[in-house]
């Protein structure tokens, strides 16, 4: 089973159908966002951005600090295409990725690790905007990157939520330095309102999250003590997500479980760290509108 290094002990893709899958196929195809940010996945051009480099961008936005543009210059040249490409997909209100849920486990996640690449360079994109004085094409560079980030999590595993969440992240805080600076016309400042403003809540934890615990239920299904121990688990892994107060009820059922089982789990309270902190920054990042 793959795991996910970030939030410890976790499967990495588990994307059953709650529902169906044919029910979600309700706008025409022409209409769906998916399909241009696969299109601008086809474009991307050695966008290689280590996770040194992200924490470098993500330190300079946090602190204000300096970023050193000229040596993604040419990177960022040679995908402005794919970065054309995802901004227009982010018009459409509709994205199904069109995953086949019924492949449990064995769904292909690399359409989640092509949007870190090209959420990430959005966010150096952005920022080069902004510094070239092109403060328009900086605040439509941003808001798309809200919505696409926003959308890599729409239906996914945690996997896909936790890439959801740091480009999130990423885009808020750059947002909010543009907020922050008074440095935006009464214009572009309301485009970026509106942009966070259409986030919502944020992303779908608890969905996500049962997706990838349903996605066990396959490898216990002839072992009835591990099976009931998994019902426990997902109905109160749901609950815990929109109640941290249960949390001690989680940990009991994870706890309870077969070794085996248990182990496999997601670490619960890791994965309400991460929920908090695009909480925080969505908080963090409405009130610099007020």
């Amino acid at each position: 089973m793959r795991r996910i290094n970030i939030i410890g002990p976790m499967m990495v893709t588990a994307l059953l159908a709650i529902g169906s899958a044919s029910a979600q196929q309700t706008a025409p195809l022409a209409d769906n966002a998916a399909l241009r940010y696969w299109a601008a996945f086809s474009e991307l051009q050695d966008a290689a951005i280590t996770d040194k480099d992200a924490k470098e961008l993500n330190a300079a936005l946090d602190n204000l600090g300096p970023l050193d543009l000229s040596k993604y210059k040419e990177l960022l040249q040679k995908n402005t295409s794919a970065l054309e490409i995802m901004a227009r997909g982010t018009l459409l209100a509709n994205c199904d990725w069109g995953l086949d849920y019924g492949l449990g486990e064995d769904v292909p996640v690399e359409y989640a690790r092509k949007a870190l690449m090209l959420g990430r360079l959005n966010i150096l994109y952005a920022i080069q905007q902004y510094h070239s004085g092109n403060k328009d094409g900086a605040v439509r560079a941003l808001a798309a990157g809200l919505r696409f980030a926003h959308d890599i999590g729409n239906g996914g595993s945690l996997f896909a939520t936790l890439i959801a969440k740091d480009l999130l992240v990423t885009h808020l805080i750059a947002a909010g330095d543009g907020l922050r600076m008074g440095q935006l016309s009464a214009s572009q400042q309301s485009q970026l309102q509106n942009a966070v403003a259409a986030l919502g809540d944020g992303l779908d934890w608890s969905g996500a999250a049962r997706r990838d615990l349903e996605a066990l239920r396959t490898h216990y299904a002839k072992d009835a003590q591990a099976a009931a121990a998994l019902n426990r688990i997902v109905s109160s892994y749901s609950a815990f997500l929109s109640d941290q107060s249960k949390l001690p009820i989680l940990t009991e059922a994870i706890n309870s479980a077969p070794q085996e089982l248990a182990s496999v789990i997601p670490n619960p309270k890791r994965v309400l760290e991460q929920k908090q902190e695009l909480t925080d920054r969505l908080q963090q990042t409405r009130g610099l509108s007020r």
